[in-house]
């Protein structure tokens, strides 16, 4: 899904700099292919709970009960650069699923297909040991992680077969991914000529000939 982009930090300084009215057109270009992207996963949001009991969840459980207006509010976006992680890289525009049972529903299975393992089945018969780690489901019902992810939709993978990139299970998903696989690649190809144009854009305002001042590279 991601793409690298070096120097446009740079470049979105210089945009405020030299056209600040074009530095508003194209992070409104670029907030608005991202929207479209988002708008499209909210709609892969079921209803209803694909699980009854899900959406009646009480205790600790109730923030991640299945609701379906707060999924949809917590798929949303950002168009501007995030602070840098621990390698130094900044996100310039993303796509978030930001409700704890918007991720639980976005990525369900994707560790585990059969579901977490159940600690009724792991302790033994007459073990008094609980495992209060999140490793292991702690439903009676031994077949209650496998019956879960039975109920949901496959998950898709948003990196195609032709797509750059390496897939893994952290590529696949029910919503935000399988927006991305839809889109394919059409939003990331967007984002990437918006940056070109408003490069070319500096290069006539300071009318310098010369090089670039950022290169894009897909990942």
């Amino acid at each position: 899904m991601p793409a690298e982009v070096s120097g446009a930090l740079e470049l979105r300084k210089a945009l405020k700099e030299y056209t600040p009215n074009f530095a508003k057109d194209v992070q409104k270009e670029i907030s608005g292919h991202l929207r479209s992207l988002t708008n499209k996963a909210r709609g892969f949001v079921p209803s209803e709970s694909p699980l009854s009991g899900w959406g009646n969840e009480v205790g600790d459980w109730q923030y991640r009960a299945f609701n379906s207006a707060t999924i949809r509010r917590g798929i949303t976006y950002s168009a501007a650069p995030s602070k840098p992680n621990k390698r130094g890289f900044r996100t310039l525009a993303a796509i978030y699923n930001k409700s704890a049972a918007g991720a639980i529903y976005e990525t369900a299975g994707r560790k585990n297909p059969q579901g977490q393992p159940s600690q009724a089945s792991t302790r033994g018969k007459y073990s008094s040991y609980v495992d209060t780690s999140n490793q292991v489901s702690k439903s009676a019902n031994p077949r209650a992680g496998k019956q879960f992810i039975d109920a949901m939709p496959p998950l898709v993978d948003s990196q195609r077969s032709n797509s750059a990139g390496r897939r893994t299970r952290k590529t696949k998903g029910r919503l935000l991914f399988r927006a991305w696989a839809d889109d394919n690649g059409k939003t990331t190809a967007a984002v990437m000529k918006a940056f070109d144009k408003a490069n070319m854009r500096i290069i006539e305002v300071k009318q310098a000939g010369g090089g670039r001042l950022f290169k894009s590279r897909g990942a």
